[in-house]
């Protein structure tokens, strides 16, 4: 019965999650405001050590969709598991920007041990008490959602005999079960809080998540995001944030002798500052017209412009032959970079792959045209991955991601005459993880994937 209970509270909350879409399109589950207070609590425990990464990347993600810095976004952040594992607490303003919480939060690594989210809550009261209360404030918990241990106590036939068994949310079907770390009372004290909301992030399949626990920390089954596809409920959640970032707009205001005139330069939710980095050296001679012809096709797929995507194209071979072609402000429209790309030109040389996004990640400096703190940052790099001069292609993709870059490959490997084959462990060195390696046959993927960001203004 209990186990029946659960699947069908899974349910209610997968409807209550997609109706959050709708409620976010009429009235806002939280104020929109351009300033906000917002605490990240993330488990990071053994029930979700293998998916720590995606929510991880879920955290970063959704960050795409604020403002991060004292006089806008204020960001706190507890890291936790059990009562026994370092618990890591980020004070108020500990990231000044963007992609300082990025850094910061990629940096993070699981380390296992059971989930106490009744003590993450409590810190983060303390945390809470420290806030400037007078911005409204926004609680994230991100979780698996599942309890990691349960007592569940049945009484003997003489009614007498206690009998205590440790199971798993969802493994046991005796009706008497509570969880090790009770998280009611601190989230009942957190949501009766001045000027906070709380919401509850389920980054683990539906069907095991505990769904009264996350009703418990958020008191409102509509400020709970559940989806089996993490990019869905990412999704969701940014779009959950899009109204408070739409608020915070730049505006110009120009008078002359006679009249008074009003810029405002809207800030979409679809800017992406997209770095290209391009194989020219000699092994590519005969696959370079194809990482161009790549390039195009990923250009052509996106809304181009200074509100929209930036695209910057470096070219490597050699440390010598290794150069920024454009920056990211160099053009304006879609046609003008196909036209930039379309006029590349190989002069072969070694391989600096390594140097290649070294140049690639300096593009994130508001001198080349990036814009830190609003758009997402896409560094794709085109190469067979064989390296033999400059620095180390692995660390400089390292540093890269640490700037904030989302760092992809793209390998061509249909069969032409004198290319070489590519090297694998290399490119999967310089890729984030699997997901971020693609080659010319599963390209559309990497495509559909890039131009998310762009999606709300297509």
């Amino acid at each position: 019965m209990l186990s029946g209970r659960l699947h069908l509270l899974c349910a209610v909350t997968a409807l209550a999650a997609l109706l959050v879409v709708l409620q976010a399109q009429t009235t806002p589950l939280f104020p929109v405001a351009c300033e906000l207070n917002v605490l990240i609590i993330l488990d990071r425990s053994d029930s979700v050590k293998g998916g720590f990464n995606k929510s991880r990347k879920f955290v970063t993600d959704v960050s795409e969709e604020l403002q991060i810095g004292p006089s806008k976004h204020r960001m706190a952040m507890i890291v936790y598991s059990g009562l026994s594992y370092r618990r890591e607490v980020f004070n108020w303003n500990f990231a000044k920007t963007n992609e300082e919480f990025v850094r910061v939060t990629n940096n993070l690594r699981a380390i296992g041990g059971t989930t106490n989210t009744k003590k993450a809550l409590e810190v983060g009261l303390e945390l809470l008490s420290q806030r400037n209360q007078t911005i409204p404030t926004l609680v994230l918990v991100v979780t698996d959602g599942r309890r990691v241990i349960i007592y569940c106590e049945h009484r003997g036939e003489d009614n007498a005999s206690l009998v205590t068994q440790t199971t798993v949310a969802g493994t046991s079907s005796w009706s008497d079960c509570r969880s090790a770390d009770d998280p009611k009372g601190p989230g009942q004290q957190m949501q009766q809080l001045y000027n906070t909301w709380v919401f509850a992030a389920a980054t683990g399949e539906p069907e095991k998540v505990d769904t009264r626990e996350l009703i418990d920390i958020t008191g409102n089954i509509n400020h709970i995001v559940m989806h089996r596809g993490r990019e869905l409920a990412t999704d969701i959640t940014k779009r959950l944030l899009r109204e408070a970032q739409d608020k915070c707009r730049t505006t110009t205001t120009t008078t002359t002798t006679t009249t008074t005139t009003t810029t405002t330069n809207p800030i979409t939710g679809c800017e992406l500052d997209l770095v290209l980095v391009i194989d020219f050296s000699t092994t590519t001679d005969p696959i370079s017209g194809f990482y161009k012809d790549l390039s195009k096709r990923l250009v052509s797929s996106l809304k181009i412009g200074p509100h929209y995507t930036q695209v910057a194209v470096v070219t490597f071979a050699t440390v010598g032959r290794t150069r920024v072609r454009f920056n990211l402000k160099k053009f304006k429209t879609q046609e003008e970079v196909l036209r930039a790309i379309n006029g590349l030109e190989s002069k072969g040389g070694t391989t600096a792959i390594g140097e290649g996004i070294r140049l690639g990640t300096t593009m994130a400096s508001e001198e080349e045209g990036a814009r830190p703190g609003i758009a997402t940052k896409v560094m794709v790099v085109f190469t067979d991955g064989w390296s033999n001069k400059g620095p180390d292609p692995s660390q400089m993709a390292k540093k890269a991601v640490s700037e904030g870059f989302e760092v992809f490959t793209v390998a061509y490997t249909a069969k032409v005459k004198n290319a070489v084959t590519t090297n694998n462990e290399t490119l999967k060195e310089v890729s984030q993880d699997g997901a971020h390696s693609f080659t010319d046959n599963d390209y559309q993927k990497l495509i559909d994937r890039i131009r998310q960001r762009n999606l709300p203004c297509l």
